[in-house]
């Protein structure tokens, strides 16, 4: 029996090579080579896996933050561990999970909370380096920007490119330090 940590890592991995579209039951099963029965017995069902699915994906920035020791260095090195993070990201099924929320009203809210988490925090950084609020959000709308429209036009794992806009943004970031 697969675990659900397994389920959710084969979701994104679905995600990532189909789509959403190509996300059901089955397919998860297939890439985890488990029954039906299996999903069923941890999930009770589409609805309950959705919901973890979304609240796994939420909390594994989070996590990877915790384990990076992130708000224990500076702004400095607390954006250094963002940039690291966001190269990470699973862009290709995050890329899938955007296209989702524009189909279904649960993915959506959670895509809302993710973005608005990801603002929150690269924000609290960002001003902490600038020293200007205002400024702090004209370039953390910027740094998202980049990142969404990264994800949204870079083909299937071609994502070297990411790197360079990223340290772009950092040399942007860091030139306007107050």
């Amino acid at each position: 029996m697969a675990s659900r940590r397994e389920y959710f890592e084969a979701a994104l991995q679905v995600l990532a090579e189909h789509g959403f579209t190509g996300l059901n039951v089955g397919a998860l099963c297939r890439a985890l080579g488990v029954t039906s029965g299996s999903f069923y017995h941890h999930f009770g069902g589409w609805p309950g896996f959705v919901e973890q699915l979304l609240e796994h994906w939420e909390n594994r920035q989070v996590l990877i933050l915790r384990e990076r020791n992130f708000g224990t260095g500076g702004p400095s090195a607390d954006f250094a561990a963002l940039m690291d993070l966001t190269l990470g990201l699973p862009h290709e099924a995050e890329a899938a999970i955007r296209a989702w929320a524009r189909n279904d009203e649960t993915v959506r809210a959670a895509q809302k909370r993710v973005d608005d988490a990801r603002v929150r925090t690269v924000g609290k950084v960002v001003e902490g380096i600038v020293g200007d609020r205002a400024l702090a959000r004209t370039l953390t709308s910027l740094g998202l920007a980049v990142l969404v429209g990264h994800q949204q036009l870079a083909s299937a794992g071609e994502h070297g490119e990411l790197a360079e806009l990223l340290g772009e943004y950092t040399r942007l970031v860091r030139s306007r330090a107050g």
